[in-house]
C-alpha cells in the first residue's frame, strides 16, 4: 500500500480550521453588533406566535383543478407578506407543513397584531381558515436554550466516557477536542450564512455530533488494532498514517453517500427542511475533516507526550 502522509502536513490543518473559527467568530460578533445575538434565532428560542392556515378551499379559488401549484403557493403566500407589511409585522417566517397546510411564525408581536393578521387573510383569501394559534413566551425560549446546552453538554460527557472505556482516556480527549471543532465551524457557519436556530437545529446538531463521532472511532479502532500488532521498529507517526488510509475508501464512500442525499433534500425537499440539510450537509462535512485531519493528529501528539 503506497504511504500517505497525513500527519506531515498537521500544521496546514489546524491552520484552515483556526481560520475557518476565526471567521466564524467575527460572523457571530458582527451580528451581535447589528441584532443583538450572534445567531438568527426562530421562535422557540425567542418567543413569539405562530399559527396554522389551511388553503384547501382557498387553493380552488386560484385553480379550477383545485391542485396547489408552486405558483399559487407563491401567490397566497405573497399576500400573507403584503398584509404583515401593511400591519407593521416583521420577521415572518412561512413555511408548508402539508399538502395545503401553512405555518406563520412571528417574533415579538402583540396579540392583536396576529388576530388583525388572521382576520385580513380569511377575508382576503375567500376559503383561508386558521387550524391553531400557538403561543411560546420568553420564559419558553430560554428554558429552551437551557435545555439544548444541557443536552449537547450531557453528550459530549456520557461520550468522554464511553470513548475512554473502549480506547483511553487520551483518545477521548482527542476525539471530544475534534468534537468541539466541529461544533465551532458549525457554529461559525450558522452564524455567517444566518442559519435559524430553532429545536430543529438542535436535532441536526447532535445528529452531526453522532456522526462525526461514529468516523473518528473507526479510524481510532483501527490504530488501535495496528497498535498491537505494532514491532519495536515500527514508527508511530507511519502506524497512524497507515491507519487513516486504510479506513480512507470507507470514509469516503460514506461521506460521498450521504451528501448526495441531503443536497437532494437541501435543493428538492422544500424551503421547510432546507435549514436542516444544510446544518447536516456542513456538519457531516467538517466531521469527515476533523476526523481525518484533526482527531488522529491530536492523538498522535497525545500519546508522543504521555510516552
Amino acid at each position: 500500500m503506497k504511504k500517505i502522509y497525513f500527519l506531515d502536513k498537521t500544521k496546514y490543518w489546524f491552520g484552515l480550521s483556526t481560520i475557518l473559527i476565526c471567521i466564524g467568530f467575527y460572523s457571530m460578533i458582527t451580528n451581535f453588533m447589528s441584532t443583538g445575538s450572534p445567531f438568527a434565532l426562530g421562535i422557540d428560542f425567542t418567543g413569539g406566535v405562530s399559527f396554522t392556515l389551511n388553503m384547501d378551499q382557498a387553493t380552488k379559488e386560484f385553480n379550477a383543478n383545485g391542485k396547489l401549484s408552486e405558483k399559487t403557493r407563491s401567490e397566497l403566500s405573497q399576500i400573507i407578506k403584503e398584509k404583515a407589511t401593511k400591519l407593521g409585522i416583521e420577521n415572518l417566517e412561512l413555511t408548508t407543513i402539508d399538502k395545503y397546510l401553512f405555518s406563520l411564525k412571528f417574533k415579538n408581536i402583540k396579540t392583536t397584531s396576529i388576530t388583525d393578521l388572521a382576520k385580513q387573510i380569511t377575508s382576503e383569501i375567500e376559503g383561508a381558515t386558521i387550524l391553531s394559534t400557538d403561543f411560546i413566551g420568553p420564559t419558553v425560549g430560554n428554558e429552551l436554550q437551557k435545555q439544548a446546552l444541557t443536552i449537547i453538554f450531557a453528550a459530549l460527557v456520557l461520550l468522554l466516557i464511553y470513548i475512554t472505556f473502549r480506547f483511553e482516556f487520551w483518545a477521548a480527549v482527542a476525539a471530544i477536542l475534534a468534537l468541539v471543532h466541529d461544533g465551532l465551524i458549525l457554529l461559525g457557519m450558522t452564524a455567517l450564512l444566518q442559519i435559524e436556530v430553532n429545536s430543529a437545529y438542535v436535532a441536526a446538531f447532535l445528529t452531526v455530533m453522532g456522526y462525526s463521532i461514529n468516523d473518528t472511532i473507526v479510524i481510532f479502532d483501527r490504530i488501535r488494532e495496528n497498535l498491537k500488532n505494532k514491532e519495536a521498529t515500527d514508527n508511530l507517526i507511519d502506524l497512524i498514517n497507515q491507519s487513516i488510509a486504510q479506513t480512507m475508501t470507507r470514509s469516503i464512500n460514506t461521506v460521498a453517500t450521504v451528501l448526495l442525499s441531503l443536497i437532494a433534500i437541501y435543493l428538492f425537499g422544500g424551503a421547510s427542511i432546507k435549514g436542516f440539510a444544510l446544518v447536516l450537509i456542513i456538519g457531516i462535512t467538517a466531521g469527515a475533516y476533523s476526523s481525518i485531519f484533526i482527531a488522529s493528529p491530536l492523538l498522535y501528539r497525545f500519546k508522543m507526550l504521555n510516552q
